[in-house]
């Protein structure tokens, strides 16, 4: 009982911190209630952070993360990044409501919320609202204009960037 009410009492205090900003593209998603489940919940108050593990599902409007283990880094109560890890962790959101849901992967996602950026890391790939994907060992996307680069390992052979452009859809 002393668990439960402790665990509650971190999610609300995650959960209250996360609303309070602009972190998703749909602008209905901000006005949306944030939805964590995990196996496990910890909150280091002095850190500021919140560390969810064990098949992590957070979900906020069409916004949606999936990953083994989800860091939540608060600045005066204020969420500054999320770290998603896993094998691999997946990030997807609608960016408006006339596009599809571009989702996101790899084994680690930085979600920079005051930049609007998420940085995706070993094993990346992204697939944009059009059906352009690329993959590569790393891939920055500017969430708010729509902008991806992405990056191959050089000191690899074969671990090249890969872009699949689809054509236009009349």
């Amino acid at each position: 009982m002393k668990f439960s009410k402790m665990l509650c009492g971190v999610l609300l205090c995650a959960l209250g911190a996360t609303a309070s900003n602009s972190l998703w593209a749909l602008a209905s998603d901000r006005e949306q209630p944030i939805y964590i489940s995990s196996d496990r919940a910890e909150r280091n108050e002095k850190a500021g952070t919140t560390i969810y593990s064990g098949a992590v599902q957070m979900d906020q409007g069409s916004m949606r993360i999936l990953a083994d283990k989800v860091v939540i880094h608060s600045v005066n109560n204020e969420v500054d990044r999320i770290i998603a890890t896993g094998t691999p962790a997946h990030y997807q959101q609608q960016p408006a409501p006339d596009k599809q849901v571009v989702t996101a992967r790899g084994e680690r996602i930085e979600y920079l919320i005051s930049n609007d950026m998420l940085h995706l890391t070993t094993n990346a790939s992204l697939t944009q609202a059009d059906g352009t994907s690329m993959s590569g060992q790393r891939i920055d996307y500017n969430i708010k204009e729509s902008v991806a680069t992405a990056e191959g390992n050089n000191t690899t052979e074969g671990e090249r960037v890969h872009i699949v452009i689809q054509p236009k859809r009349n």
